[in-house]
């Protein structure tokens, strides 16, 4: 786990060092494997934070050990008292108190409390400032999972998410929905790869270390609203993944 940590810094400083972004955007959510209770075997990924911690003036001033620390001790204090409906889905697809998963996001930041709206998503595509987020990101993802090497990757991260993401970064100029396959359990039930499928990671050149499963599904907000629909069956499934 030592190693791990020491990699993951390193990698953040040589990142963050090397690329300039906007003070307005909140702090990076840069992941840290200090808590003694983190099991890097799972990783969850939402799709970007929601405020965190300040700006990203804010992360120069701290640097990345402390950027760290603030993840180390929001695991620490916060994971098992959140009510929001993501770290609800969290815990219960976990289901042990003793065991706290890595989590991590498709974007590392938010456009900051500066902006109406604060979603990546919700940039013009065709825009400057979309295109250099994208190209920050470019191996963000690919290299947390190199270093963490969990088993089961589990993506609450939706449609919309899905497509900037996967279709920008992993297939560059292909499709990203070529990337799902289906869930022959979930089949029976009317829930098709749209709605919860493998996603095929290794196949690709930047994922290509990834030996484990990966599974990705909406947001848990997305879920919960359809939990009679298909949300229920979803959640279940992924529990009994997770349990393996």
């Amino acid at each position: 786990m030592k190693q791990k940590q020491k990699e993951l810094q390193k990698y953040y400083q040589t990142k963050f060092e090397n690329f300039e972004l906007s003070n307005s955007y909140s702090s990076p959510h840069l992941i840290s494997l200090e808590n003694e209770k983190i099991n890097t075997d799972i990783m969850v990924v939402g799709q970007e934070t929601n405020s965190w911690y300040g700006s990203f003036h804010d992360f120069n001033s701290r640097g990345i050990d402390k950027q760290m620390k603030i993840y180390d001790n929001f695991m620490r204090e916060n994971y098992h008292s959140m009510s929001n409906i993501f770290f609800k889905y969290v815990r219960n697809i976990i289901d042990d108190n003793d065991t706290i998963p890595v989590w991590t996001n498709l974007f590392k930041f938010d456009l900051g409390d500066d902006r109406e709206k604060r979603n990546i998503s919700t940039l013009n595509k065709k825009s400057d400032e979309f295109s250099k987020i994208i190209d920050f990101h470019s191996d963000i993802l690919a290299r947390e999972i190199e270093i963490i090497q969990p088993k089961i990757i589990i993506f609450f991260t939706g449609h919309p998410y899905d497509k900037i993401f996967f279709d920008k970064i992993v297939k560059k100029d292909d499709d990203y929905q070529k990337l799902y396959k289906e869930i022959g359990i979930l089949k029976d039930k009317d829930i098709d790869r749209w709605k919860c499928g493998i996603l095929d990671l290794s196949s690709f050149e930047d994922f290509s270390s990834f030996d484990g499963r990966a599974i990705r599904t909406y947001h848990p907000g997305y879920l919960n609203r359809n939990l009679k629909k298909f949300g229920d069956d979803i959640l279940k499934y992924i529990k009994s993944e997770i349990k393996g």
